[in-house]
């Protein structure tokens, strides 16, 4: 596999993620808030900037470690 398939693999994978993480970005929300009531005095947006930025840097982590074991060698 090319550098150029593998980087179009990870964002086609990122979309999806990302596409099915704001479908279920309301019930995260909610728990969030539930389990953090502090959140209610944050912007909605704020805080929608802030879950989207977590959930894509963990997507973006797990999609790297698992592209460095799939490409080990031993």
């Amino acid at each position: 596999m090319g550098r150029i398939s593998i980087l179009i693999g990870l964002g086609l994978v990122g979309y999806a993620l990302g596409f099915i993480g704001f479908l279920a970005f309301s019930v995260l929300a909610e728990a969030l808030v539930n389990f953090l009531p502090f959140l209610l005095n944050i912007d909605s947006y704020l805080m929608r900037a802030a879950l989207s930025g977590v959930v894509g840097s963990i997507i973006t982590l797990v999609a790297i470690v698992v592209w460095s074991y799939s490409s080990k060698r031993y």
